[in-house]
């Protein structure tokens, strides 16, 4: 009887304790990695499809910076489950595999023809790696020491085959004017 009165009294401190400990601050690339799921997160929930899929297909190609981060989303704010995969760039399949596509780093000769294949099949292409965004991606990510910028390539949007709500588009466009 006594140990297990003691038991619960060491129960009851470690979970009174527990809010005392702190967790290690993110460091300033964990942080980044952090704000760039999460700007990703926020452009999905404001993307439409032709036909919405039940679970979204988020594929990650090319090298990149943040897929780490990328591969620990599950689902969406409004529940909708995500499941996030690592592809080739030269997956033949990306199109059929894929609603979401995330590009890193990827040179012009291998970037042409991956977008070449995408053409149509309703995919949202966001781009790591792209400052100007004049190539294929519909948003290309800019990730600052203290916050993440989008820049959106219009053409890219109108050819992609989804819809994106249009305070989406005013965001990135006050995003430009902050830099």
């Amino acid at each position: 009887m006594q140990s297990h009165s003691l038991i619960r009294a060491l129960v009851l401190l470690v979970t009174l304790l527990c809010p005392l400990v702190q967790a290690e601050p993110l460091t300033s690339a964990e942080a980044r990695a952090e704000q760039v799921r999460q700007t990703v997160l926020d452009i999905l929930s404001y993307t439409r499809w032709p036909s919405e899929p039940a679970t979204l297909r988020l594929c990650i190609t090319a090298p990149t910076e943040y897929a780490g981060a990328l591969l620990t989303i599950e689902r969406q704010a409004n529940g909708r489950p995500v499941d996030v995969h690592r592809y080739e760039t030269d997956d033949e399949n990306l199109g059929l595999r894929c609603d979401v596509i995330y590009v890193g780093v990827l040179s012009s000769q291998l970037r042409l023809p991956l977008f070449e294949r995408l053409k149509g099949h309703p995919i949202l292409s966001i781009s790591e790696q792209s400052s100007e965004c004049i190539a294929d991606a519909v948003f290309c990510l800019q990730a600052g020491v203290d916050r993440v910028r989008f820049k959106v390539n219009l053409d890219a949007l109108a050819r992609s085959g989804v819809r994106v709500h249009p305070a989406v588009l005013k965001l990135a466009r006050a995003g430009e004017g902050a830099q």
